[in-house]
């Protein structure tokens, strides 16, 4: 599987470990995202909440208004805690929703060993191959 991943360094080692045998494509600004959304091949899209200094929803915005294929899942996530609670989660999960994202996965709520990155990645595998 073919996996886009924009977001904050903070969470590449994660990532990498939770998808470990798939092809990792990461980047970091919207620019470079926007390039790599164009040439497909995609089978998933993660952006990150803190991606490209909070840009993660001008991403959404470009996906979806480019149509992305209907193979291509794409997931918004936090991979670690705000440093401000004045963010709201629930609103998060609503906006990226109202913006065609399939889901808003908190990694946070998951442990990082291989018992919760190994629910994770079923839970990310099972969303690309119902």
């Amino acid at each position: 599987m073919k996996v886009l991943i924009a977001d904050t360094p903070a969470g590449d080692r994660r990532i990498s470990e939770i998808l470990s045998g798939h092809e990792l494509e990461f980047v970091r600004t919207l620019a470079d995202a926007q390039r790599a959304v164009e040439r497909d091949g995609f089978a998933l899209v993660l952006v990150g909440v803190h991606f490209d200094e909070s840009r993660m929803f001008d991403l959404l915005r470009y996906v979806q208004a480019r149509g992305e294929p209907s193979g291509c899942a794409v997931i918004c996530m936090r991979s670690h805690h705000f440093a401000s609670s004045a963010i709201s989660i629930e609103g998060l999960e609503i906006a990226t929703r109202a913006l065609g994202c399939n889901m808003f996965l908190d990694l946070t709520w998951y442990a990082d060993d291989a018992t919760g990155n190994g629910a994770v990645r079923r839970l990310l595998e099972a969303l690309i191959n119902p």
